[in-house]
């Protein structure tokens, strides 16, 4: 779905020679014995059709999603004292990571939550987890520092709106966190 297809369906890329996967579900023999199960055929068929139709427009969408991420950036520097998570390396173009003194990341979600702004208090993969990104602490961030972090994502539907009402949200909770 992060390319415009449907939920549920993706790829698996295997280098060639690589063995020792193992199947999450057992019972059939269906690709490579990889998988059990009847095929979502229809819903290939859309993954396919949404990954060649982003395929053709990437480098494109790329460079209008970095342009609404770097707006954004701008925008959450100015308040609070907001500090921008690795803004100065090479990087993918949809996404910041960011806080600020003092900032509480479940309070932050909320926050934004109440404007209608979908974050997160962390990458994708660690949602639900409540200890500070490993890979934050890694790069040498305090775990306070860590505990603060507030992720945005942006997509191939993002619209300049959005990025205004993204950062009056954080005007909004910045201010409070100022005042505090």
């Amino acid at each position: 779905h992060k390319v415009g297809g449907p939920k549920g369906v993706g790829a698996l890329v295997v280098a060639e020679g690589l063995t020792g996967l193992e199947p999450l579900l057992r019972g059939g023999g269906q690709e490579l014995n990889r998988r059990a199960g009847t095929e979502n055929v229809a819903g290939i068929a859309g993954f396919g059709a949404a990954v060649k139709a982003a395929l053709q427009t990437l480098s494109e969408d790329a460079e209008q999603v970095a342009t609404l991420r770097n707006r954004l950036e701008n925008g959450i520097r100015g308040i609070a004292g907001a500090t921008i998570f690795s803004d100065e390396v090479k990087r993918l173009p949809n996404t910041v990571l960011f806080t600020a003194p003092g900032l509480k990341a479940e309070t932050a979600v909320i926050g934004f939550d109440l404007e209608g702004i979908a974050v997160s208090s962390g990458s994708a993969c660690s949602s639900g987890k409540v200890q500070p990104s490993h890979v934050l602490s890694a790069m040498g961030y305090d775990p306070a520092v860590a505990q603060g972090a507030v992720r945005l994502s942006l997509g191939w539907s993002t619209e300049p709106d959005d990025i205004n009402r993204a950062l009056e949200a954080w005007r909004k909770l910045g201010n409070t966190l100022l005042k505090s």
